[in-house]
């Protein structure tokens, strides 16, 4: 068997599908590995214990009822029995069960007993004769059934095909690891958990030891680079410091020194400035970008959005007019003729510091000396987006800054050619946010909240997931929460906010809630980075068990501005089971803390984003998780960077065609 043309039952429809994913060997077919497993194992309910998930035998007592909460938010309950033990069973968003649960059917429930052990909520039902026991791979390919594609890798793996071994054999030899023949059977036909760990070690050590050997080589490319020294005025710099009417924490202090430091170096500056939401990362940007100035050179300040880039210009400009530093705003919705002003100006170099979108990076844009390149929110962008600024200059100083701030042992880790400067504190006087969790049937407690601060004259976001509702979504849309919200508060000004609008309607919608002029915003998540309104200091989420850690706490970082006690309001419909991973927020507001967990739960792809961030998404393993794991590849790639055997240079010479899309800059 040598093509997929001569699989046995595989027909051309498949065959189709299949090329269509890629697949178009029998390498790629074996190379298709199950995206999760189920390990299926039924218990006995004498070993339930409340607030632990197990999964039960039982048989049904009672015809189900359903019972709506809202529009696509439902509650199944029916009286069920096992082992002589009775108990009601509930199940949200099921209703449709209650055609096929019959009384004394067979069931497999798999759930907790939250409060007693008198209802059990199950977050899945199945009939016990279409449930099997054991480790189940799940493909989730689209329009193929996990039959289909388990059938047809079945029939490869018993004509013995083999696949080119791509580690070196010292390594396998060292770390024990098992050979890439026995994994592939071993991860699709797994006959115990034992086996498929083996094997998923094998599968994670080797996305991480390709990523470590990556991490070597970006190290000696990186070396050769040089740039030039910027020597600043550092008594204009200090002046700034005694006007801005604040003092520096010793953090942003500290970073501000990092960053200096670098620029008086001859090597280009690369250096990652991570910091809490509201930690004072803006300012240490500012201080960069006036000592480039100062040393005659010009600024590029691209962030994501529209309304962060003019928030950045207005604040630029706040601090730094004063010392005749000539600042635009280059943006999709600057005119024409202005635009090509701007664009004249910058090649004459009459502008010194140029903020802006995306619009910083066309072709047209000719800097007459761009010496520092300043990315917010850096994980945004896309990796040859960041890499077009930063070749609009000779090797200019480049500045990430991120308000996701990612363990320092990671960070070091993925970034091994980027300095990391950290900002730990926040500035002085602020009250840590208080956060409670609320199931949807407590929503009058959150108006109660949100009664007292209006009566304060504070202001109100309102977070949700959707912009339109959906007939076949339970979440919360923009616009069904603006009826709610102008129902409840009709005396009250509501407005909304998402990305659907026009780029100047955002802006009108902001300007007008910064004034006061909207007491309760109600919006998307386009308000998640850089937005400051200080009189803000409530904030609501609705389906808050949509949205991942990381990106609850942005959210939550646009309230708690100033002095005044701020509250945020984690809305969940009733039955959610995630609430663990939600609690992390109502003990802590330290975004270290919250980072390291979400990156530990999901990992770092789908935290920061599959396709933007530059950070490899890896299928097995975990950068978190797997530590000790990682610290054996990067101790091996540096044993192997210099090899010259054939697997050696050829996983190199692989590695180096693909630098671009796993490196930042």
């Amino acid at each position: 068997m040598s093509a997929l043309l001569d699989v046995k039952g595989l027909g051309k429809v498949t065959l189709n599908k299949l090329n269509e994913m890629g697949i178009s060997s029998i390498d790629d077919l074996l190379m298709c590995f199950p995206k999760r497993y189920k390990i299926q194992k039924i218990d006995k309910i004498h070993n339930a214990k409340i607030n632990q998930t197990i999964t039960i035998y039982a048989k049904v007592q009672s015809k189900p009822s359903v019972y709506f909460f809202r529009k696509n938010l439902s509650k199944l309950s029916f009286k069920a029995v096992s082992d002589n033990q009775k108990f009601r069973v509930d199940v949200f968003n099921r209703h449709f069960l209650s055609k096929v649960l019959y009384t004394h059917s067979e069931i497999i429930i798999t759930g907790q007993f939250k409060s007693s052990f008198k209802v059990f909520t199950a977050s899945e039902i199945a009939l016990m004769k279409n449930y099997d026991e054991g480790i189940i791979p799940q493909y989730d390919l689209a329009d193929i059934h996990d039959g289909r594609i388990k059938k047809i890798i079945n029939e490869v793996l018993g004509h013995g095909h083999q696949l080119y071994e791509p580690l070196p054999k010292s390594v396998l030899n060292k770390r024990q690891m098992t050979n890439i023949n026995q994994v592939i059977h071993d991860i699709h036909q797994p006959d115990n958990e034992v086996q498929l760990n083996r094997a998923m070690t094998r599968l994670k050590y080797q996305e991480l030891f390709e990523f470590a050997l990556r991490i070597e080589l970006i190290k000696q490319i990186q070396k050769s680079k040089q740039s030039s020294k910027k020597p600043y005025q550092i008594n204009i710099v200090k002046a700034l410091i005694k006007q801005i009417g604040f003092e520096l924490t010793e953090s942003q202090k500290k970073a501000s020194n990092e960053i200096f430091i670098d620029l008086k170096s001859k090597h280009q500056m690369n250096r990652l400035l991570q910091g809490d939401v509201g930690s004072g990362k803006t300012i240490v940007a500012i201080l960069a970008s006036l000592a480039s100035v100062t040393a005659g050179y010009q600024v590029a300040v691209m962030a994501p959005t529209l309304v962060l880039s003019h928030q950045h210009y207005q604040v630029f400009k706040k601090y730094l007019e004063p010392f005749d530093i000539k600042i635009a705003l280059l943006t999709s919705e600057t005119h024409a003729k202005k635009k090509t002003q701007i664009m004249h100006a910058i090649h004459q170099h009459n502008l010194d510091i140029i903020i802006g979108t995306h619009a910083l990076i066309q072709e047209t844009i000719d800097f007459a000396k761009l010496g520092l390149a300043i990315i917010d929110e850096q994980h945004r962008f896309g990796v040859r987006q960041r890499k077009t600024l930063r070749e609009k200059g000779y090797f200019p100083d480049i500045l990430l800054m991120s308000a996701t701030p990612i363990p320092r042992s990671l960070a070091i880790s993925i970034f091994e050619s980027s300095d990391i400067s950290q900002i730990t504190e926040k500035p002085l006087g602020r009250k840590p946010i208080i956060t409670n969790i609320y199931p949807y049937s407590k929503m009058k407690s959150v108006y109660r909240r949100i009664e007292m601060e209006l009566s304060m004259h504070h202001q109100i976001y309102v977070i949700c997931p959707l912009i339109d509702s959906s007939e076949s979504s339970p979440y919360f849309s923009v616009y069904e929460t603006l009826q709610l919200m102008s129902d409840h508060f009709n005396d009250k000004q509501v407005d909304i906010l998402h990305g659907k609008l026009t780029d100047q309607n955002k802006i009108n919608v902001l300007k007008r809630f910064k004034q006061g002029d909207i007491q309760i915003l109600i919006s998307t998540t386009v308000i998640e980075v850089g937005i400051h309104i200080d009189n803000a200091t409530t904030m609501v989420i609705m389906n808050a068990n949509t949205f991942g850690l990381a990106q609850l706490h942005q959210l939550r970082g646009r309230i708690g501005r100033k002095d005044i006690q701020s509250y945020c309001c984690l809305v969940v419909d009733d039955g959610v089971e995630d609430l663990e991973r939600l609690n992390i927020l109502e003990n802590t507001d330290d975004g270290f803390e919250i980072s390291a967990y979400d990156l530990r739960m999901r990992g770092p792809g789908e935290v920061f984003g599959k396709n933007q961030s530059g950070i490899p998404q890896f299928n097995f393993a975990n950068l978190i998780e797997d530590r000790e794991l990682f610290a054996w590849a990067q101790e091996d790639a540096r044993m192997i960077i210099d090899s010259q055997d054939i697997k050696s240079l050829t996983l190199k010479e692989n590695i180096i065609k693909t630098l671009d899309s796993y490196h930042l800059d």
